[in-house]
C-alpha cells in the first residue's frame, strides 16, 4: 500500500497535537529530494512542504527553580565613616585703610561622622596624631579664627583633619584651607 506524502504529514501533524507536544511558530519549508515515510518505503518528493519544527510548545521537565537574583549594588561598609568634612564659611585675612577697615572672616569647619563612639579634631598637626585640638562630637560645626601672620600677598595655608573614634577601624579626612594676607593691619609699617 502506497500513502502520498501529503497523507504523512496531516497525519503525523494529527498525531502531535493529539499527545500535545506540537510545535510553536512552525515554518513550512520545501525538501528537495526523497523524504522516508517511516514505513519502509522511501517516498517521493512531497508536493506541499513539510513542516519544521523551531520550539517545542512544552518542556518535558520542568526548569529547575533558582533562587531570586542577588542586588547588583553592593552593601554599605559598617564600622566608623566619615560622611562629610567641608568648609562651611571661607575663611578671609583683614584688609583695608584706617578708616575702611574689613574685618578678619573666621573659618567654619562642618563635619558628620557614622558608626563611630565620637570624633576627634585636630588642627596644623604633622604628626598625624587625632583630636591635637581636641574630642567633637559625631556631627558638629566650628569656628576657627584664621591666623594671616605672613608677609603680605602671600598665602597662609591651615590643615584641619576629622577622625573617627572607636567602633572599628578609625577613618579620617583632612581639609587644606588658605586665605590671602592682604595687610599688615592698623599700626603696621
Amino acid at each position: 500500500m502506497k500513502l502520498h506524502p501529503t497523507v504523512l504529514v496531516v497525519a503525523a501533524a494529527v498525531v502531535t497535537g493529539l499527545t500535545g507536544c506540537g510545535v510553536v511558530g512552525a515554518t513550512t519549508t520545501p525538501t528537495t529530494g526523497p523524504v522516508s515515510a517511516g514505513l519502509g518505503e522511501p517516498a517521493k518528493a512531497p508536493a506541499t512542504p513539510v513542516a519544521t519544527r523551531q520550539q517545542p510548545k512544552h518542556q518535558s521537565t520542568p526548569a529547575p527553580s533558582r533562587p531570586p537574583a542577588s542586588p547588583t549594588s553592593t552593601p554599605k561598609p559598617q564600622g566608623p565613616r566619615v560622611v562629610s568634612f567641608t568648609v562651611a564659611q571661607k575663611p578671609k585675612c583683614e584688609e583695608g585703610t584706617a578708616v575702611f577697615r574689613a574685618k578678619a572672616v573666621p573659618l567654619i569647619i562642618k563635619w558628620k561622622i557614622t558608626g563611630a563612639d565620637s570624633a576627634a579634631l585636630s588642627v596644623d598637626d604633622t604628626t598625624g596624631t587625632p583630636g591635637t585640638y581636641g574630642p567633637v562630637a559625631r556631627t558638629g560645626t566650628e569656628e576657627f579664627p584664621f591666623s594671616c601672620s605672613g608677609a603680605v600677598g602671600s598665602t597662609e595655608t591651615h590643615t584641619f583633619a576629622i577622625y573617627t573614634v572607636g567602633g572599628g577601624t578609625q577613618r579620617h579626612k583632612t581639609l587644606k584651607v588658605s586665605a590671602k594676607v592682604l595687610d599688615k593691619g592698623l599700626g603696621t609699617n
